[in-house]
């Protein structure tokens, strides 16, 4: 809308499909961006991997229908820290899956 920030929703619920350093593909039933017209959608996520909430600058970059709802490509915004906060989420939340599927002795 000419480069103007749409009203804020306070919560848009979506699940992280894929992530990296650089972006997530995520889903939601709520529709994102829809009435702009081709125009990129900057979007603010806040999301916890492991136990850490990070906040992140994305922006849609591309947008698939998908059962009940849509599957969007995100492409993070160079932010300070951010890709080493989401590497260090990873690989907490990584180490912690491990140590749960090994088996007691």
């Amino acid at each position: 809308m000419n480069g103007q920030p749409l009203p804020a929703l306070d919560s848009c619920p979506c699940q992280i499909l894929d992530i990296s350093p650089r972006g997530m593909k995520m889903f939601s039933e709520v529709k994102l961006g829809e009435y702009l017209n081709k125009a990129a959608l900057q979007i603010e996520l806040q999301f916890v991997l492991d136990v850490t909430t990070i906040q992140a600058v994305g922006e849609i970059v591309w947008r698939k229908p998908f059962g009940r709802g849509d599957q969007y490509g995100i492409l993070f915004q160079a932010q300070k820290n951010l890709d080493e906060l989401i590497i260090k989420e990873m690989k907490l939340r990584r180490k912690k899956e491990v140590m749960q599927s090994k088996p007691y002795r």
